[in-house]
């Protein structure tokens, strides 16, 4: 046979193929789309660049999978390019379990955030130590005395106090709750509210940086009010009670509850307000700039949807004396 007459046959095997192809890579691109797009709204019409290169590289590796890189996530929120279109399907996405359309939607992070917390976590363990005045170094010259390398912040008690503890650095945690043990008057109490981590959260674990997030400095809002500290992703709930509750003095323990929820949604109030009442937004984005207002709204949802994804939990504990 010619060899001429087997050319048009096989041409249009070709054609049938890179058809079937062509109308196959779309169908998974417009999927990809819609899979982002439960999670994810442009702000203009067209999706920025960068996220559509993520579905175009994500349906050419036939993953089902999109991979946000959370620098970039975040920093598109922040400047205006994108806006979460629900915020109830944050637990899913810190968790791994976004799923849609057959598509699934996944942060990525790269080797910088692990940098980031680490150096986070060190410099606040380190930060609240005394730094000793040309008075002490002048005292520890001439008689030999050491310098304190401690410096417990005296918890301010009055009658049926309230204390936060997530704003006592946790190098502090335990001989401030040893110090309250000891020093609450009779006939009175004291309620404690905390932040803890959930079990399954091993350091630097994916699930463990995407929860220091919100307590991390942040770049577009300065410091206003106390600053956060490592605190509760690393405080235990079974350590606190045994710390009021046993040992000299021990504290009697009145309740016991999670306010999980309850500060989840408090969060995500704090976050509607900021967003919808005008004097409120206002404010906030005369001192520090549309890119703070929304940064600030981004991590009061973020911090909501850890408790409601469970890896953090918010507990209230009353003790007496």
């Amino acid at each position: 046979m010619d060899p001429k007459f087997l050319v048009l046959p096989a041409l249009l095997v070709c054609a049938v193929l890179v058809s079937l192809v062509s109308k196959k890579i779309p169908k998974d691109r417009d999927k990809a789309i819609q899979a982002l797009f439960t999670i994810l709204v442009p702000t203009r019409v067209a999706w920025p660049h960068e996220y559509m290169h993520l579905v175009d590289h994500s349906v050419s590796a036939r993953s089902k999978t999109v991979t946000v890189s959370m620098t970039s996530f975040i920093d598109a929120i922040c400047s205006g390019k994108i806006e979460i279109r629900n915020s109830a399907d944050l637990p899913k996405l810190f968790s791994d379990k976004l799923n849609a359309h057959g598509w699934r939607v996944r942060f990525g992070l790269d080797s910088s955030w692990s940098w980031v917390v680490v150096a986070w976590v060190v410099g606040k363990h380190f930060s609240w130590q005394v730094k000793p005045t040309p008075r002490r170094r002048a005292l520890k010259r001439a008689h030999g005395v050491s310098e304190p390398k401690e410096s417990i912040t005296p918890l301010s008690l009055t009658p049926n106090s309230c204390l936060h503890l997530d704003y006592i650095p946790l190098a502090q945690l335990e001989p401030s709750l040893v110090q309250l043990r000891a020093t609450l008057p009779a006939g009175t109490s004291a309620t404690l509210e905390f932040t803890t981590s959930a079990a399954h959260l091993s350091f630097l674990s994916p699930q463990f940086t995407i929860s220091a997030v919100p307590f991390l400095p942040r770049k577009r809002v300065g410091r206003s009010g106390v600053a956060r500290t490592a605190t509760p992703l690393f405080a235990s709930i079974h350590r606190i009670l045994e710390l009021l509750t046993a040992g000299p003095a021990a504290l009697a323990l009145e309740s016991v509850s999670n306010e999980s929820i309850k500060y989840a949604n408090a969060l995500n109030a704090a976050a509607t307000q900021l967003e919808q009442d005008p004097a409120a937004r206002s404010a906030f984005i005369q001192q520090w700039k549309e890119e703070g207002w929304r940064e600030r709204r981004l991590m009061l949802v973020w911090e909501a949807a850890l408790f409601s994804a469970g890896h953090l939990m918010r507990w209230v504990v009353v003790v007496r004396r």
